[in-house]
Formats: C-alpha cells, sequence, structure tokens
C-alpha cells in the first residue's frame, strides 16, 4: 500500500504526459489539456499535475520513489538555474551548493539534500545582482513558464529557459527553443497565468 502512495505521483505525472503529448483532451473536445484536468480532477491543481509531468518525464519511476517528486522537481530547477548537468538515471550524485545559516556554501551530493536545502540553494543561485529582491509572485510564475516550456521536449534536448534578476525585475532568458513551440507551450499550458502588471520589453529568444 505503502509503495503504491509512493509511485501515485510519479504515474500521474505519465498520465499527464501522455494527455498532453497526444492531445486527448482536445481530441475529446475540450479547449486543452489544463481545461480537461481542471474539470476532472478539481481537487488537484495544475501546478502540481504539471510538477508531477516534468518529474515523470526527466526521471523513471524507482528513481522517483526513491528520491521524491517534489526534491526531484526542484532538482530540475536548480539545474537550470545553476546550468549543470544531471545524470537522469543517477541523479543522487549530484553536486548542489547549499548554503548554511552564515551564507558559505557547502557542497552536498543531491541524495543528502531535503527539500529545504534545494529551496536555498535554488534561491542563492537566484540572488539578485541588485539589492532588492524579487517578489515571490514573479518567482512563481517564472516556475509555471519554465514547467510549461520545458516540458514539451524530451530529457537531453540542450535547451534552456534560465530565470535572473535584472535590477529586481524578474527576467527569463530562452535559449534554444524555436519561436513556434515556445508560443505553442505559453498558449496552450498558461492561459490561467495572471496578467503581468506590465511588459516593458519582449523577452529575447535565441
Amino acid at each position: 500500500m505503502l509503495r503504491w502512495v509512493a509511485t501515485l505521483p510519479h504515474r500521474m505525472g505519465q498520465f499527464y504526459n501522455y494527455v498532453v503529448d497526444r492531445k486527448l483532451a482536445e481530441i475529446a473536445g475540450y479547449k486543452n489539456a489544463q481545461d480537461y484536468f481542471s474539470q476532472n480532477l478539481r481537487d488537484m491543481s495544475q501546478a502540481a499535475l504539471k510538477m508531477y509531468g516534468a518529474v515523470a518525464a526527466n526521471f523513471s519511476e524507482p528513481v522517483s520513489r526513491r528520491f521524491g517528486v517534489t526534491c526531484l522537481s526542484l532538482l530540475l530547477t536548480y539545474k537550470e538555474v545553476a546550468d549543470l548537468e544531471v545524470n537522469h538515471e543517477e541523479p543522487g550524485g549530484t553536486v548542489i551548493e547549499v548554503p548554511g545559516e552564515n551564507g558559505a556554501a557547502t557542497s552536498t551530493a543531491f541524495s543528502h539534500c531535503s527539500v529545504e536545502d534545494m529551496r536555498k540553494a535554488i534561491q542563492r543561485k537566484r540572488k539578485p545582482s541588485s539589492s532588492k529582491p524579487l517578489p515571490t509572485e514573479d518567482l512563481a510564475l517564472a516556475d509555471q513558464v519554465r514547467e510549461a516550456v520545458m516540458g514539451r521536449f524530451p530529457k537531453g534536448v540542450p535547451v534552456r529557459v534560465q530565470l535572473r534578476n535584472h535590477q529586481g525585475k524578474a527576467v527569463l532568458d530562452f535559449k534554444g527553443i524555436p519561436v513556434a513551440q515556445l508560443i505553442e507551450a505559453l498558449m496552450a499550458h498558461l492561459p490561467s497565468v495572471p496578467q503581468v502588471r506590465s511588459v516593458e520589453k519582449a523577452p529575447h529568444v535565441s
């Protein structure tokens, strides 16, 4: 029973990816996959489904069971912000720079990191270039965009979506992503993202 519970998020992620990749929701008459899941799985958030999908697309079920879906999801985020490679079959040896109470970072194997360690490590990598920190809602929105875009590519494809702080403003850099696929991902997965307060410049796509 406990093993089944531990594997449920990964299998839900596989199901989510199956529906999205094969456009089964659209075939069944729904606007998109988000519309389907919001009507049929009302107790499960879209953010959770996308997280499960991202982990299922990048890691096997045994790896998911061993490290936990949340930690692996954070590892995917850390991979992007730190611009490093991750062995998807054996991610435990990935070196994570975890900051301590004094701010100094300690090189720690991912297998020894807690969820809180991963969050601290990600925040350290996102340390703003200015004294003004990024708003929490901007960080959450950036994570949604990253998951929506990166989720459309199989693991190993050299594409990047990276967040940086430019004078206190959240900026996303897209690398190696075809414009058509970027637009398709944003249109298909992010219809309910809150409207951005102001748009000064279009994102740079390289």
